[in-house]
């Protein structure tokens, strides 16, 4: 069935997220049981054309605890690359991972190259700017200045039907914690790489903004919407190319569709007790 801008459910993805076993050293290893033992996601598809694989294996996970929400990804690439070192950049404009999180009036969006850099926005629906109470919140009464953009369509051509959002290029998550593995030699294309791992730490009381009321850290059975992707260029007879691949298709060339976000579902229960599995 169709949401309330009329996008079709179809082919969304449930994913169970669990309690992790115990503390996570955020080093983008994910090498504790907690990682080992939660379901992961299918094969990327590519984010225009439900159900076409990504090109390369890539896959992600997610567990909980009371601090906070934590996202692991594992990356077959052959050459892995990254230049960006400077917070901020625009890291989607080389190899990267991204999740995107989502309020009803507003959502937050992570990129990380396999360097470790990484950018943060967070972004407001203009309709809701004022209703939803985010104008009288001080980080965000910015309207005006240089540290605020407007995001209305992309340059792939697609318009979201609900319109404008307000772009907040400096929003910083407080206690953000990332880490990133590379099984290979970062810019060498002498030698065929594994690929790389992320690991991410979304604590909760930076989701405050997004919880629409709902209690940090969740209750059993509470249900968020996350976007979980990569993009890859290529480069090939002097043109470049940049297919995006995510856990669920977007149907157009746009990761900020919140529409089509995957469901997360959160339980109490931990990781690998009997019983765990995702919804599929």
């Amino acid at each position: 069935m169709p949401d309330h801008h009329g996008y079709s459910q179809e082919g969304l993805q449930h994913y169970t997220c669990y309690r992790a076993q115990g503390p996570l050293t955020i080093d983008g290893r994910l090498d504790e049981a907690s990682w080992t033992l939660a379901p992961r996601s299918p094969r990327f598809e590519d984010l225009e054309t439900p159900g076409r694989p990504a090109l390369f294996d890539t896959r992600a996970a997610m567990v909980w605890d009371d601090a906070g929400l934590y996202v692991g990804f594992w990356v077959e690439e052959p050459d892995v690359r990254a230049t960006y070192t400077e917070r901020d950049s625009m890291i989607c404009e080389e190899n990267d991972v991204e999740v995107f999180i989502a309020g009803r009036d507003a959502y937050y969006e992570f990129e990380l190259n396999a360097l470790g850099t990484i950018m943060e926005r967070f972004y407001v629906w203009q309709d809701a700017y004022v209703s939803a109470g985010y104008a009288r919140v001080p980080e965000f009464d910015l309207l005006g200045t240089e540290r605020v953009d407007t995001l209305g369509g992309t340059w792939s051509g697609f318009h979201h039907p609900r319109g404008r959002r307000w772009a907040f290029r400096e929003w910083d998550m407080p206690g953000l914690r990332w880490g990133v593995q590379v099984d290979g030699t970062l810019n060498d294309d002498t030698d065929v790489d594994r690929g790389w791992t992320a690991e991410i730490a979304f604590p909760w009381p930076g989701l405050y903004h997004l919880a629409d009321g709902r209690p940090l850290p969740p209750r059993h059975g509470d249900v968020w919407r996350l976007d979980v992707s990569r993009f890859r260029w290529f480069d090939e007879g002097g043109r470049r190319a940049c297919p995006g691949w995510a856990w669920n298709s977007h149907g157009a060339y746009d990761s900020h569709i919140p529409d089509r976000f995957t469901y997360v579902h959160f339980s109490e229960q931990t990781v690998g007790t009997t019983g765990t599995g995702d919804h599929g």
